[in-house]
């Protein structure tokens, strides 16, 4: 299995960079951690008079200078939390467009499992649903996004929490999920939350219900709550979640699900990580 952990040398990356080793370690996962700089671009003014191929150059040289301390520091965190042991390989590449496209590239020119990245975590996850570099690496990436707030402080994952929607070809999200808590060790909770009307068909948890009947490891619940984002967030708080499972949908159904009231409250849990598994495509 291989991970793709980009970094940008901020504190939310060297904290995403924890959660990386740790999944490499339960999931026997090797790491590429990759910084991407944008080339010319970066120069200052007075270095304009230089020719483009020298300013390049030296660009590339102030950028490799900086990535070998940075890499000294990942390497000290895996030594600081014994996990010095997890192979992880270090890159260096050019935004010939933009950071995310350079990403996005690195996960398809070397298949990847699991993209891990960073997200500050004053804006936490309202980033994910409205911008920023991790917002739209989860939007495209071809496999499974872990998004990991600046503020998240990982005590072990032992809960995660699976958000459903009583929509067609939910069960396959379950069974992916729940094969990652068995990696993990870990509990699925399973909850599909309602306004008080209760306008859902009541029965399809119970169908659920019934297919795993025999599983000690999982568990489906219905949330009741005039407000659905609210009660989203109430239950994983309650729970003590520790990792938020979602599928990305179409932009228009992110914005519609999470309101920007919602995604400010958000903000205030936003030290729980959130998986996202990209949407199922038809041919």
């Amino acid at each position: 299995m291989k991970i793709l952990f980009p970094t940008d040398y901020s504190n939310a990356a060297e904290n995403a960079f924890l959660y990386a080793l740790k999944l490499a370690e339960h999931l026997k996962a090797e790491i590429t951690a990759m910084h991407a700089f944008e080339g010319a671009t970066v120069m200052s003014w007075a270095e304009e008079w230089a020719h483009p191929d020298e300013r390049m150059d030296a660009v590339a040289l102030d950028e490799f200078e900086q990535y070998k301390i940075q890499v000294q520091l990942l390497k000290r965190l895996a030594q600081e939390n014994n996990l010095q042991h997890i192979e992880v390989n270090y890159v260096l590449r050019e935004a010939p467009e933009t950071f995310v496209q350079t990403i996005l590239d690195e996960a398809r020119e070397h298949p990847t499992d699991l993209i891990v990245i960073g997200t500050e975590g004053a804006r936490g996850l309202k980033e994910i649903f409205f911008g920023s570099t991790a917002s739209r690496v989860t939007q495209s990436a071809p496999c499974p996004v872990f998004v990991v707030p600046e503020t998240a402080n990982f005590r072990g994952i032992h809960k995660l929490g699976l958000t459903l929607e009583f929509k067609p070809g939910e069960m396959e999200l379950i069974r992916k999920s729940l094969s990652l808590a068995r990696q993990l060790g870990c509990h699925l909770d399973c909850v599909h939350v309602d306004s008080l009307e209760a306008n859902k068909k009541p029965n399809r948890l119970a169908e659920y219900s019934a297919k795993f009947a025999f599983e000690k490891d999982i568990s489906f619940h219905n949330h009741y709550d005039l407000d659905v984002e609210k009660g989203i967030l109430d239950f994983m708080k309650s729970n003590h979640i520790d990792l938020v499972i979602m599928e990305m949908r179409e932009e228009s159904h992110l914005r519609e699900l999470f309101s920007y009231s919602i995604a400010k409250r958000v903000s205030y849990h936003s030290d729980i990580p959130l998986l996202a598994f990209p949407a199922k495509t038809t041919a």
